[in-house]
């Protein structure tokens, strides 16, 4: 009886031919010829592990033997069909229970002990590749042999020293990524210019995310290559495949790794990879507490995530492709159902932080917050305070010092074990706040008095980054620092329907106005100053000023309790709004 047979071929690295395929399949047809079979099947798996198991050629082959289809599987050698052991008698066992026999061209016939021992070798051999293949890139870094294809770099024909230099061309639209990324544009903003440009991607045809952005946990990726600030490195990272998915997993290898200073191909500045650094971070810090990569996307709308309904405190959301509406409301938990376009919203807040939002009362009322702050934190980080600490930090390591003093004549640890401990708390906790008082002394001195210009220069970085429609997200986190939130409640006299307040308070001032964030901490912690004022154009009256609370206290100034004509769902408006 004629055998119908399956042959299988593969070949795992791009850098070998494909012709290494054809000359598998020319030899197991020329196996299977002298025998009289006939081919019924050819599968193939091109530039594919031998340790996947989920390559699709093999999973095609597996399907064709359970469907009793073939008769017997003809490989070059066992090593094309795995290179781990368990696979190879794993597969062997499932040929041998659907009746389909298994040659190799190179062994012939394959027996339990046959695959046994060839998919051993086959193993051994491609673990003993990865240690040389290691060893060798290592050793080449010292000499300056690299074996990068990062984008950026040309070969460099010379037989010794560095054998990689900067393709001027290339450097230019790396820096452009950078100098992008860093500005704050999403990696698909830039993608698609670049692709709009015609710029072809590393590998040809056309960009994509991960070659810019890559993956974190792989450390891959253009803005994460290190190679760009002159430091080459090699073993880094190394691959293992799970006994039963066979999925792939890359961990890191510390004690394998080396890396080498090139100055020579550096194409990116300490600075501009610094500030590509703290985007990644602050972008991974949003997915971490979103609890999801999506979570952190950027804000495609002014306002995201700052209105708020007045009557149940939940977020104003997209109701349509150009109005917000209660969150709440739409499950019918509020009976807030007005809605409001994007853009009349968007003007009316943005028209009253150009115009009358801070004004001169208000101002007034900010500088003096921030002067009664001043002499109260110059108060309580004197030198006295200093020198307190100091004392009973020196205290608390001599105490330890005796301790150690104590052990080491021979005292047994256990009996100082407790109080070792507690000094060591003691020592730690005493050291931060020291820190702390530090620190506030030496930023007090830059601590601004001047709110009006803190608040000129914040709106007008507003409208700096306005002008750009690629930049709304860095606007809307800019939003956020400068306002805390905007309240909307129902009004039949106001415009659109809906009243609007602004909340903003001290800390979110100085942190828009671009104040260093240590000054910045100490305002935010305890929010000295609060105000809340109507965000439309003016209607009947004047804007009562003095709309303002000191939390500490939890008591409301006597010009607010003035100025209020209504409470509306548990919350005060503003006259005029």
């Amino acid at each position: 009886m004629t055998k119908r047979v399956a042959i299988y071929a593969r070949y795992s690295s791009g850098l070998q031919k494909q012709t290494s395929i054809d000359d598998q399949i020319a030899m197991a047809e020329r196996f299977a010829a002298k025998r009289g079979w006939v081919v019924a099947h050819r599968f193939t798996d091109y530039e594919k592990s031998g340790r996947n198991t989920r390559r699709e050629g093999l999973q095609a082959l597996c399907a064709a033997v359970n469907a009793r289809q073939v008769d017997a599987i003809v490989i070059e050698a066992v090593d094309r069909l795995t290179r781990k052991i368990a696979d190879a008698l794993n597969h062997y066992e499932l040929f041998q229970f659907q009746q389909a026999e298994l040659y190799s061209v190179a062994e012939g016939q394959q027996d339990f002990f046959k695959v046994l021992i060839n998919a051993l070798g086959a193993q051994l051999y491609a673990q003993m590749i990865g240690e040389h293949t290691r060893r060798g890139m290592v050793q080449g870094l010292t000499r300056k042999r690299l074996h990068t294809s990062a984008y950026g770099y040309r070969k460099r024909d010379r037989d010794e020293g560095l054998n990689r230099e900067i393709d001027p061309e290339e450097a230019e639209i790396v820096r452009r990524i950078f100098s992008e990324f860093a500005d704050g544009h999403s990696t698909q903003a830039i993608v698609k210019r670049l692709n709009k440009d015609g710029i072809p991607a590393p590998r040809g045809g056309t960009w994509d995310i991960s070659t810019i952005r890559g993956n974190p946990t792989r450390f891959e990726g253009m803005l994460r290559n290190r190679l760009y600030i002159g430091i080459a490195s090699v073993a880094k990272t190394s691959r293992r495949y799970h006994p039963e998915t066979g999925s792939k997993e890359v961990y890191e290898t510390p004690s394998a790794a080396a890396e080498i200073e090139i100055p020579a191909l550096r194409i990116i500045d300490q600075d501009l990879w610094d500030r590509v650094e703290v985007q990644l971070a602050t972008q991974a810090v949003k997915a971490k507490s979103k609890g999801n990569p999506v979570g952190a996307r950027r804000s495609k709308h002014l306002l995201s995530g700052l209105l708020v309904c007045g009557c149940c405190g939940a977020t104003y959301v997209k109701v349509g492709r150009t109005h917000f509406g209660c969150r709440e409301a739409r499950k019918g938990a509020c009976n807030n159902k007005t809605t409001i376009h994007r853009d009349r919203i968007e003007a009316r807040i943005f028209s009253k932080l150009r115009g009358t939002f801070l004004t001169p009362e208000l101002a007034a009322s900010f500088d003096a917050a921030l002067k009664a702050e001043y002499k109260a934190l110059a108060s309580a980080q004197g030198a006295d305070t200093v020198s307190r600490l100091e004392r009973r930090l020196k205290k608390a390591r001599t105490s330890r010092q005796r301790i150690f003093d104590a052990i080491e004549q021979g005292a047994p640890y256990s009996a100082y074990k407790a109080r070792a401990e507690e000094l060591e708390r003691e020592i730690g906790d005493l050291e931060a706040e020291l820190a702390q008082h530090q620190q506030t002394r030496a930023v007090l001195p830059q601590l601004p008095t001047d709110s009006a210009a803190l608040f000129a220069r914040a709106v007008q970085e507003l409208e700096t980054l306005l002008a750009d429609p690629e930049l709304v997200h860095q606007a809307n986190e800019h939003l956020r620092e400068l306002i805390r939130r905007v309240e909307l409640r129902p009004d039949p006299d106001a415009p659109d329907a809906l009243a609007a307040e602004i909340v903003s308070d001290l800390g979110a001032l100085l942190s828009a106005g671009g104040v260093t964030p240590s000054i910045v901490d100490i305002f935010s912690a305890t929010r000295q100053l609060s105000i809340r004022q109507g965000a439309l154009p003016l209607l009947a009256s004047p804007f009562i000023r003095g709309i303002f609370m000191r939390r500490k206290r939890g008591r409301v100034d006597r010009a607010t309790k003035t100025a209020r004509t209504r409470e509306t769902c548990g919350r005060f408006c503003v006259s005029g709004q």
